[in-house]
């Protein structure tokens, strides 16, 4: 009985209630080897098996039991068979946004490690893509193949899915700075701006056909998910005139996201707006993750764009989402407030990771925010990372070990995993005063623009070294340092 009661507690002492909060202060951060250890002995492995790889390789696929065996649809494995429709009866499906998440999983192991076997594998899942789910004659993406056929039709696909179509090839650009992806990229955004931008609304639609119920949604991960799964890492290495039309529509999402979405009597950012209804606490994607990340988002580009009003408001809103969402009791994020205002306990691995990542970036300039990040840690090995079989779980319960579930279906994979462990590196090793190594594929002799994700920095080439299996390339590794 007596482990209930920290529950209890937290629901009915929320952080924000009248209690009188301590004041924040430094703490001691892992260091940066870490991180680049986790993601070697705690991720790879799950995504490195045969059975992650796809056939053709490349052709990653979207289900896999916990353990990370293959999914038979007619006869599922436990944990997703019982999952809810969301995931079950979906399960017929393939989606381009899953294989292309895994595409950036490898490309950040690259990154990370400099294994050119990480390259090779990012590769054949942008080959696959570029090959399978980007249609020439529309210049957009297949969302999903159901018995090899792709769908659904073009005007009926998300900007969401479209944006996360993006993100694998994004990354693998940024890595190697190869002009045939980039003009993929460059095809696939414009149909995104060119199809989905509604005048009248002043911002993207969510989709253009189908079912009325969808054509009317006026969501904020089609602005947001533009931005973090492509826009802001690509533009400041674009060539022109590319990089400075970026600017322009990131500043100008940006801008719709800062002040149309944002609820200030919540400190939250409403998931949609078409239905009154649904502004309210606890609706779909009214929640910690997509607050924290819209925040993340907007301080970011503020900083690229020079948009100080955006920086300011990031920085002026997120202290409180940190404190809503901490638990002090287990040390862990909490994922959003429920519709009577109640916190939500469980875990989610991706507002977990979006959490630390922004708490994280403020660090690097207000040490404060390293308070929160010493447990936090301690949560995420000890309650999220599955020493068995490898990778994270998508939910769990810091109240009971054995509620954990999901590691590989329709929305959850490595993406969000690689990304936290990335940028957990090259904060910790900032906050640590020690340089930042990262490792690129750029064409031999080449000299590119060095940016260490979405941070900037001042990079110095120490190694350069020809890669077997890519020719024409070079392992170039930057240590960076100076990151803000």
């Amino acid at each position: 009985m007596r482990r209930f009661v920290p529950i209890l507690l937290v629901l009915v002492l929320a952080p924000w209630a009248c209690k009188k909060k301590e004041p924040l202060r430094a703490g001691p951060v892992l260091a940066g080897e870490r991180w680049v250890a986790h993601l070697e002995k705690d991720l790879v492995p799950f995504w490195t098996q045969e059975n992650a790889l796809g056939s053709p390789a490349g052709n990653f696929p979207t289900f896999r039991c916990d353990d990370g065996t293959l999914v038979d649809p007619q006869l599922p494995c436990a944990d997703l068979a019982y999952s809810g429709v969301w995931i079950s009866q979906k399960m017929d499906r393939e989606y381009t946004r899953m294989k292309s998440r895994q595409t950036f999983f490898y490309g950040v192991a690259y990154h990370l490690t400099g294994d050119e076997k990480m390259l090779e594998l990012a590769r054949a899942g942008v080959d696959y893509i570029r090959t399978h789910a980007l249609e020439r004659g529309t210049g957009s993406s297949v969302t999903y193949w159901k018995n090899g056929v792709g769908g659904p039709p073009v005007l009926e696909r998300t900007t969401q899915d479209l944006a996360y179509a993006q993100l694998g090839m994004a990354f693998y650009y940024y890595l190697t700075r190869d002009s045939e992806v980039l003009s993929d990229i460059l095809r696939l955004k414009t149909h995104i701006f060119e199809t989905f931008w509604d005048e009248k609304w002043g911002m993207l639609r969510w989709t253009r056909e189908g079912v009325a119920t969808e054509v009317k949604r006026q969501e904020l991960v089609a602005q947001l998910d533009q931005i973090n799964a492509y826009m802001l890492l690509l533009t400041p290495i674009l060539p022109e005139p590319h990089q400075s039309e970026w600017r322009r529509d990131l500043a100008r999402l940006s801008h719709i996201i800062k002040d149309r979405f944002f609820a200030p009597e919540h400190g939250l950012f409403w998931g949609s707006l078409h239905d009154p209804d649904d502004r309210v606490l606890g609706s779909h994607h009214t929640d910690f993750g997509h607050t924290i990340k819209s925040l993340w988002m907007l301080e970011r580009v503020g900083r690229l764009t020079g948009q100080k009003d955006l920086v300011d408001f990031a920085r002026a809103h997120a202290p409180a989402v940190f404190e809503k969402a901490y638990m002090p009791d287990t040390g862990c994020w909490a994922s959003g407030l429920r519709r009577d205002g109640s916190l939500d306990v469980w875990l989610s691995w991706w507002t977990f990771a979006e959490l630390d990542q922004a708490a994280a970036t403020l660090a690097l300039e207000d040490r404060a925010f390293t308070g929160y990040l010493e447990r936090t840690a301690e949560c995420w090995f000890e309650v999220l990372v599955d020493p068995e079989h490898g990778e994270v779980w998508g939910s769990a319960s810091p109240y009971d070990a054995s509620k954990k579930r999901w590691k590989a279906h329709l929305w959850k994979n490595g993406y969000h995993s690689a990304e936290h462990a990335l940028v957990m590196y090259l904060t910790a090793q900032e906050l640590h005063g020690k340089p930042g190594t990262l490792h690129f594929a750029f064409g031999t002799g080449r000299e590119e623009t060095l940016r260490p994700y979405f941070f900037s920095g001042e990079g110095k080439v120490t190694d350069r070294q020809t890669l077997a299996s890519f020719p024409g390339r070079e392992r170039v590794t930057v240590s960076f340092q100076g990151l803000r």
